[in-house]
């Protein structure tokens, strides 16, 4: 496989988003679903994870159990933009490894478009990708759901097999895996597990690993 096309997720990939943005955004699902659902916040919070970690979002919960509810409106009202981009936090190394990996390179969030774009805008590493795939882009569905991997891939016109994710939930790489992609577990408790290729605890760990393949630029 040469070049590849690297998928990145964003959140905990990208930038360090245990930082203070989860925290925010987690806020704000419970302020609406509260509003929305008519709710106490306790109630509210325990319904946002418990979707989450029955389904792997809690947009994915909305969509089964609650279709009154605006799945665009719910999306803007949980991810207040202006608070989130002062959150913001880098990932060391990030903006020199990206420019130096060969291949296309995309982003794959389950986060919404608008969201994908602000943040890759505001950290300046926009431009080194050739697509930007947040959830509604690809039908409002969300990894690991194998539509969605299939889906992005569509829109790259590539095969899973010519792809590599690099992603912090391992969930989303075993899905990736069993498509026939080669796999990047980014986080700082990744280990060796069957379907991971790499386990990356940072953008050290990774460039290395790249230049092992022969995926990296010359300085």
């Amino acid at each position: 496989m040469n070049p590849p096309v690297w998928l990145f997720d964003l959140d905990n990939t990208l930038h360090n988003a245990d930082a203070g943005v989860f925290l925010l955004i987690n806020h704000a699902m419970t302020d609406y679903l509260a509003g929305r659902l008519n709710l106490s916040r306790d109630d509210a919070s325990a319904i946002r994870e418990d979707y989450w970690h029955r389904y792997g979002a809690t947009l994915a919960g909305l969509q089964i159990h609650h279709p009154e509810v605006d799945i665009v409106e719910f999306l803007v009202k949980s991810h207040p933009m202006s608070q989130i981009l002062e959150k913001l936090m880098p990932i060391e190394r990030t903006q020199t490894l990206l420019g130096r990996l060969k291949g296309c390179k995309a982003v794959f969030s389950n986060g919404p478009s608008f969201y994908v774009q602000a943040v890759t805008e505001h950290l300046q590493i926009r431009d080194h990708f050739d697509l930007l795939a947040g959830t509604d882009d690809f039908g409002f569905l969300y990894k690991p759901n194998r539509q969605a991997y299939l889906a992005v891939c569509q829109r790259l016109e590539k095969t899973p097999q010519n792809c590599i994710m690099v992603d912090d939930n391992a969930d989303n790489l075993y899905t990736a895996k069993q498509l026939g992609m080669q796999t990047v577990w980014f986080s700082h408790k990744a280990h060796d597990l069957p379907f991971v290729d790499c386990a990356a605890h940072d953008m050290a760990v990774l460039e290395m690993w790249a230049a092992q393949q022969g995926w990296l630029e010359a300085v």
